[in-house]
């Protein structure tokens, strides 16, 4: 191949907003209402071949700016592939045009193929138990045999996990994130043990306790039975293997990073997921190096279902599982027509509608907040979460009369 025909010719980044599915608009406006800006990047090479990345304006581990495209326009682009600054679009647009240019698919790029296809998990903010188990049913029905929950103490977990094992067949398995929000074993213990006695599709368990909190973490893992899952990285990572705080690992971010924490979780023996949010391009991307990480053995979090279109023209989950793509770069087709449809402008920014929150605990107090600004009282023992009977009700701002007036009530005047 002659070098020239790999050098970075121009770069074009492109904003949407792709709308959240119908079915969690909802609970995603109220908790991540920035994630559905989507940021394109399109690399076009000297010889003409295109690559395209994708960065989620909301979550990611590193944005694509305009000083990463000049450091590397002009560039050969196989002296960037694993330069994890230039953040998650252009990586990947790199990675994609780099595999089309060989003619290989990325994961050629990256290692030995160790599995055709990849598990992969539907995702699940925090919602009442009907919500949850609309979303497992939903799950199903796209092919999916997993999803990952955020698990909150202004819920009944009990009762949303009793709604979702009725609404699923028995191989379906359960991950729950409660993201350090048990505070303590005091706390965990009992509740976890609990929940495993009750639901049989309860498969692991995610950061229940804060992760800096080692002796915790690990006498927690000998009081329970499912597997403890924890952001690689907090406690350090040799600690946490001597120590014994968990049995596996959540990895993301830039492609250099994925690999060398992947590599290294293989020789400590102790699987983990990956964990890269995004539409289509991301949940491929994802795959790809799913497919040459060895104990990258459980479900994928990529969250593709909160999203009302792929981006793609293709995409399937059978049996729990993606197909490796085989075809050079990401192997996949993009849905030009669909990414003009949710096109904005470049400097566009989504606003968050107001909205009314009232948590109610079963003795009767209710307490009504603007926004999710409580959280932090859970985080600190000043609230106590996690009560059977304890639930959430969430309203957005409909702009009609009822609305401005019951938010005046609570929170001051009509334009406060």
């Amino acid at each position: 191949m002659n070098p020239q025909a790999a050098t970075i010719q121009g770069i074009e980044r492109i904003v949407l907003d792709v709308p959240f599915h119908p079915r969690c608009a909802e609970a995603m406006t109220v908790y991540g209402n920035g994630w559905s800006v989507i940021e394109l990047c399109k690399v076009t090479t000297a010889s003409g071949v295109v690559g395209v990345g994708e960065t989620v304006q909301g979550y990611t581990w590193k944005h694509s700016t305009d000083a990463e495209f000049d450091r590397v326009r002009g560039k050969n682009l196989f002296d960037y592939l694993w330069d994890d600054a230039l953040g998650a679009g252009l990586q990947m647009a790199l990675f994609d045009a780099a595999g089309k240019l060989a003619g290989v698919p990325c994961h050629r790029l990256m290692g030995p193929q160790h599995r055709d296809e990849v598990p992969l998990s539907w995702w699940a903010q925090s919602m009442a138990p009907a919500a949850w188990a609309a979303e497992a049913q939903a799950a199903v029905e796209h092919g999916f045999t997993s999803m990952k929950v955020k698990a909150r103490p202004w819920y009944d977990i009990a009762a949303q996990l009793e709604a979702v094992g009725k609404a699923v067949p028995p191989h379906f398995k359960l991950d729950a994130d409660f993201n350090g929000l048990l505070l303590g074993v005091d706390v965990a213990a009992p509740l976890l043990a609990r929940l495993e006695a009750d639901n049989a599709n309860l498969a692991i368990l995610e950061t229940p306790l804060p992760q800096d909190d080692v002796a915790g973490n690990a006498l927690l893992r000998q009081k329970i039975k499912s597997p403890i899952a924890m952001h690689f990285g907090v406690p350090p990572v040799m600690t946490a293997i001597e120590k014994g705080v968990c049995d596996g690992f959540v990895i993301g971010g830039g492609a250099r990073r994925v690999m060398d924490e992947g590599v290294l979780a293989a020789q400590a023996k102790m699987p983990f997921w990956l964990q890269m949010v995004g539409t289509g391009l991301t949940t491929i991307f994802s795959a790809h190096l799913g497919a040459v990480l060895v104990q990258a053995r459980w479900p994928a979090i990529n969250c593709i279902n909160i999203y009302g279109h792929t981006l793609l023209n293709e995409f399937e989950v059978v049996g729990g599982h993606l197909e490796v793509p085989q075809a050079p770069g990401l192997g996949v087709e993009v849905d030009w027509d669909a990414v003009e449809q949710y096109r904005v402008e470049p400097d566009y920014k989504k606003a968050a509608p107001r909205q009314i929150h009232a948590l109610s605990w079963p003795d009767g107090r209710t307490l009504y907040s603007p926004d999710g600004g409580y959280r932090g009282d859970f985080v600190v023992g000043k609230r106590t979460g996690f009560v059977p009977g304890m639930s959430l009700d969430i309203r957005l701002d409909d702009g009609g009369e009822d609305f401005a007036r019951e938010y005046a009530e609570h929170f001051g005047g009509a334009d406060a």
